[in-house]
């Protein structure tokens, strides 16, 4: 088995939590506590195919919260978002996946269909708990030469890793 037989499709999550561009910071961050989830996707109000305009992430917000203006509690999403929200097919294979994420250096992909509609997300810990599944996976993702600016993956999947160790 190697990642580049393993699709999108079939490790990504369908059920996505979104938020209106109108919609502000703290509508987005009640959705994520309520879900310990680290994103929300945009759409744009009465959009009923529900096409990705952009995302909001953890990282967003603490990079925005650390402007410490008072008025960004009521700016609209639309003006924090990141965008454009970048997006991959469900017949994609997790290493083109994988790449796609380091080279824009993100960890969450939004899967659409022909259409650009949004059918689900995939992280890069989808990724990582699929990888870990399989020792022959591990050996791959480690033999894999990415270029010494995404040496990051490396250590978020030790982390990744660590994490699943029992805690003595």
């Amino acid at each position: 088995m190697s990642m580049d037989s393993l699709l999108v499709s079939d490790n990504m999550s369908t059920n996505v939590k979104k938020v209106t561009a109108e919609q502000n910071m703290m509508a987005a961050c009640k959705i994520m506590h309520d879900y310990k989830i680290g994103c929300v996707v945009i759409v744009e109000l009465g959009d009923a195919s529900m096409k990705p305009v952009g995302i909001i992430t953890e990282r967003d917000i603490v990079r925005i919260l650390g402007e410490l203006e008072p008025w960004l509690n009521e700016m609209p999403l639309r003006n924090m978002m990141s965008k454009p929200v970048i997006t991959i097919e469900p017949t994609v294979s997790l290493k083109k996946a994988m790449d796609k994420m380091n080279t824009n250096n993100i960890r969450r992909l939004i899967v659409v269909d022909s259409d650009n509609r949004m059918i689900g997300i995939i992280t890069e810990k989808d990724i990582f708990r699929q990888i870990a599944k399989s020792g022959d996976l591990v050996a791959n993702l480690l033999g894999t030469n990415y270029p010494p600016e995404h040496k990051e993956i490396y250590e978020r999947f030790g982390d990744f890793m660590s994490d699943l160790l029992p805690k003595v």
